[in-house]
């Protein structure tokens, strides 16, 4: 990131980026799908319900930031196959892709309309989050930092803008050791705002008086809004998005190249 551009704000999504989310996240999808499959679709759930190649087919289209509504979709769309074995009635990721091809915000009506919803989308999304958990319990304690420095140390002056909830960002915070950052920079999805919108990204650069933000981020929602903000910088980070102008491999090697003045 070298030139005339300088970065004066660092926006940050969280998971994949603050946290390695590789140990929680994935599992909460699969554990969701297959107990959802038993209890509300009256199935059997003969195989793990999903895997790295769902995941990369999923995150690499914009509409599917949210892991619950991952569990949730992935539930109709095996139920509307009419089979009763999970390993048969969940599409492989070639035939996933081409489900999710045709999608249309938003998220629930295209679900209902065109797989019905076997799944109830509430008790699904309230059995992701028991297993994600809270403090002290849950899936979210396999989660370890990606940037082992504080939010002050950065050298520029930081933001979140992520798809997680207060609860969820709560517990990130604590993952972290960063309690003290201001809730006032962070934008989360309950607040109504959800990539890949750029309000987020524009609301923060706004309180933070920036114009010239980096964003990281590590799946097609995050390009697509830090795209739609017009902006800044978009860093991705692992190897989801190899199509990125600006890639790297660990977070820390990404805010160390945006402070260093050397995006190009």
């Amino acid at each position: 990131m070298k030139g005339n551009f300088k970065a004066d704000a660092l926006i940050f999504d969280v998971d994949g980026v603050l946290l390695d989310v590789r140990e929680s996240f994935p599992e909460v999808i699969k554990r969701a799908v297959m107990k959802g499959w038993e209890k509300y679709c009256g199935g059997a759930a003969d195989c793990g319900g999903y895997d790295a190649d769902m995941e990369r087919v999923l995150k690499r289209h914009g509409a599917f930031n949210d892991d619950y509504d991952i569990a949730w979709t992935l539930l109709c769309v095996a139920a509307a196959s009419g089979e009763k074995l999970l390993s048969r009635a969940l599409p492989r990721a070639w035939k996933l892709a081409a489900e999710i091809a045709d999608y249309k915000d938003p998220l629930g009506e295209w679900v209902a309309i065109k797989y019905g919803e076997a799944a109830p989308r509430r008790e699904i999304r309230k059995l992701c989050s028991e297993l994600y958990g809270t403090k002290g319990k849950g899936l979210h304690l396999l989660e370890t930092p990606m940037l082992n420095r504080h939010w002050r140390e950065l050298g520029a002056p930081a933001a979140i803008y992520s798809g997680r909830d207060t609860l969820e960002w709560e517990l990130a915070k604590e993952s972290l050791g960063w309690e003290d950052f201001p809730d006032e920079l962070v934008i989360k999805s309950d607040s109504g705002i959800t990539k890949p919108s750029p309000l987020g990204l524009e609301i923060l650069c706004r309180r933070l008086g920036a114009s010239s933000p980096v964003f990281f981020g590590d799946t097609a929602s995050d390009m697509q809004a830090a795209e739609a903000f017009g902006r800044g910088r978009f860093a991705a980070i692992g190897t989801m998005l190899p199509e990125a102008e600006f890639r790297y491999d660990t977070t820390e090697e990404a805010v160390a190249d945006a402070l260093s003045d050397s995006f190009d």
